[in-house]
């Protein structure tokens, strides 16, 4: 999908929203997007957006989703009944390309959440994740290149 049709989607999904420290939630989406190499930045747009709006995957995927593209945001929404620390080992251990482009993004999400609040009584364990992902990631030799400074 086209850059900033994933940015438009997002602002319009997230309209209104805060995140759990009571900012908005499109200031942390667009800070995931910056932090991530140029190939991720739709999804990283896209990333809370089947789990937080109304917004369906058949929308997305009428304005250009591409299968590689849904595969990982498929990796990156949490199920209603799945745990957060499955939901990060899903992640973390998903094979192929999908894989690696979900925890390219998921990365760049915990370093955001742990940069905003890194000890927020009640908020996800982001540091146990953040190890999990790093970890597979290595494991796997997958390099995340650092993004392009912001324009």
């Amino acid at each position: 999908m086209d850059i900033a049709t994933a940015r438009g989607i997002a602002h319009y999904s997230h309209a209104g929203q805060r995140t759990r420290f009571g900012n908005p939630l499109t200031e942390h989406v667009e800070r995931v997007a910056i932090a991530v190499p140029r190939h991720a930045r739709s999804v990283a747009y896209l990333h809370d957006v089947l789990e937080h709006s109304p917004t369906t995957i058949t929308e997305l995927l009428d304005q250009g989703l591409t299968p590689l593209e849904q595969a990982a945001l498929a990796l990156l929404t949490c199920e209603p009944s799945e745990s957060y620390e499955l939901h990060v080992l899903r992640i973390a251990h998903a094979p192929g390309a999908a894989g690696s482009l979900a925890r390219a993004v998921k990365l760049a999400d915990l370093e955001d959440h742990l940069s905003e609040a890194p000890a927020v009584p009640g908020a996800p364990p982001y540091a146990w994740a953040r190890r999990h992902i790093e970890f597979a990631r290595d494991h796997r030799g997958e390099r995340t290149l650092a993004a392009a400074p912001a324009a």
